[in-house]
């Protein structure tokens, strides 16, 4: 993975310091990473998920702490098929310094969720998009700071190179124009994806690849028959080169499991099972682990560099590549 040196403005006189409001040391685990939270002030591991639309609870933890369960006016999917419309009202929860009351949380989809895991939740980007979070995967903190600051001001750490990439965040996710092996795709930044994923509709669109076409690697993943790996030459966004990037071609599984098949008529599910608005590709953490990322949402920016530890040496005229990890078992949560 190469980090592209990008010039930036000097800091201006009449731009002071971030102003930074919270500050998470971060749990890592195996391409993951947790944060600790507290829900009515017991403490709990949620997964950080920028994928993951809203945050969420594994149900079996909801029932575990007696939050009462109620309809929700929004139906979620997961990339395995099933569906769910409950939710639940936290009293206090707690992030760090930041404290929320009466929040409403939805119960994950997925009734094996975190099961054999530390993690009973997923911990959203609806909780992050009010603010400018910084996610360093080398030291493994996560700091929020106010966006009300210069634009372009936000680059506080050491670092040898640098990349700033336009993104955008819709419906709540953060997304992001890439070129695989020289074609363009739409991509979507997925913390809660161990792999680098592919939707099995963009390979057969853009590359005309099926389960069948000779390269693949057969996977079996968490109930994922169908997904199968392959090896692409490049995967480039502006600052960023990953060289033969290990991808994860998942099939379309959304609504699968869901015995009203209510996707096709609900009016939120509908927006996210639309071709136009889905992501073609999600960047997971066999990538993002490796980097510094400063979401600037109020920038639609996103600054990055290589990950604080373990400290490399990188010269501007020179970007160092590695080779992408190979695909897990664990496409993604």
């Amino acid at each position: 993975m190469a980090v592209l040196l990008q010039g930036g403005a000097a800091w201006a006189e009449d731009c002071g310091p971030l102003k930074q409001i919270n500050a998470v040391d971060l749990v890592a685990g195996p391409n993951r990473a947790l944060v600790p939270v507290s829900i009515n002030g017991i403490p709990k591991l949620f997964l950080l998920d920028t994928g993951g639309d809203v945050t969420q609870i594994s149900g079996d933890v909801a029932e575990e702490l007696k939050l009462t369960k109620r309809d929700s006016n929004m139906k979620l999917l997961d990339m395995y098929g099933h569906a769910s419309t409950k939710m639940v009202r936290v009293d206090k929860f707690t992030l760090g310094r930041l404290h929320g009351e009466d929040v409403l949380m939805a119960i994950q989809p997925n009734p094996d969720f975190g099961k054999g895991t530390r993690y009973v939740g997923i911990f959203g980007p609806d909780m992050m998009g009010r603010y400018d979070v910084d996610i360093d995967f080398g030291t493994y903190k996560m700091n929020y700071f106010s966006p009300e600051h210069c634009p372009g001001h936000v680059v506080y750490w050491s670092h040898a190179a640098l990349g700033v990439t336009p993104m955008s965040f819709r419906n709540r996710h953060i997304r992001l124009p890439v070129k695989v092996d020289g074609k363009e795709l739409r991509a979507e930044i997925d913390t809660g994806a161990t792999n680098t994923v592919m939707m099995g509709s963009a390979a057969k669109r853009v590359f005309d690849i099926v389960p069948e076409t000779p390269g693949n690697v057969p996977l079996n993943n968490q109930g994922m028959a169908a997904a199968f790996g392959r090896v692409f030459s490049t995967l480039d966004f502006e600052g960023i080169a990953v060289r033969n990037p290990h991808i994860v071609i998942a099939p379309d599984l959304l609504g699968s499991k869901d015995p009203d098949n209510g996707f096709k008529t609900d009016s939120h599910v509908k927006k996210v099972d639309d071709d136009v608005d889905r992501a073609d590709l999600l960047i997971g953490m066999d990538i993002l682990k490796k980097l510094h990322l400063y979401i600037a949402f109020g920038e639609n920016k996103l600054y990055i560099s290589e990950a604080t530890a373990p400290p490399r040496q990188i010269a501007p005229s020179a970007p160092v590549t590695v080779e992408s990890s190979p695909a897990s078992n664990a496409p993604a949560q």
